[in-house]
């Protein structure tokens, strides 16, 4: 049995898990530009090696108060499946989990607090539950990141 690896964070207490693969780098908080007319979960870009990065603050994506930037808010930036990348908010990175297919169940059909079409699966690790986020459900990364292109000519 093969076990891939997930990177886990923390918002708003909970804990939620992205692929490790998809992860380019995780980063500590830096400035972020703001992007005029862009959806309200997208809090900026940041110029990350000649590169202009979208950064969502995930926790507006899924209906909670908005981030509080403070000493531990980091930054994920990943890939989406078109190799594009794409920061992500987080209040603190938690830990690597290697997790097979058997670890990983089906989310329960009921309203939690995100939409359970941006939910993978949930998975048992050291005691805790972890929901494993959908990026590619959560984002229209291609139109995100056509947004901070064009904000980049302004």
């Amino acid at each position: 049995m093969v076990a891939q690896e997930f990177l886990s964070f923390i918002l708003d207490g909970e804990e939620y898990a992205v692929p490790i693969l998809d992860v380019r780098e995780v980063r500590g908080w830096s400035q972020v530009r703001t992007v005029p007319n862009s959806p309200d979960y997208l809090y900026g870009v940041l110029e990350i090696r000649g590169e202009y990065v979208p950064i969502v603050d995930l926790r507006k994506r899924f209906a909670m108060p908005p981030a509080k930037i403070n000493a531990t808010t980091v930054v994920i930036v990943l890939n989406d499946g078109q190799d594009q990348p794409l920061g992500i908010i987080v209040d603190a990175v938690s830990e690597v989990y290697a997790l097979s297919d058997d670890d990983i169940k089906p989310a329960p059909r009921m309203s939690l607090t995100i939409d359970e079409a941006f939910i993978v699966g949930i998975a048992a690790a050291n005691n805790n539950h972890v929901i494993l986020i959908n990026l590619e459900a959560l984002f229209d990364v291609t139109e995100l990141n056509q947004l901070t292109k064009e904000d980049a000519l302004i």
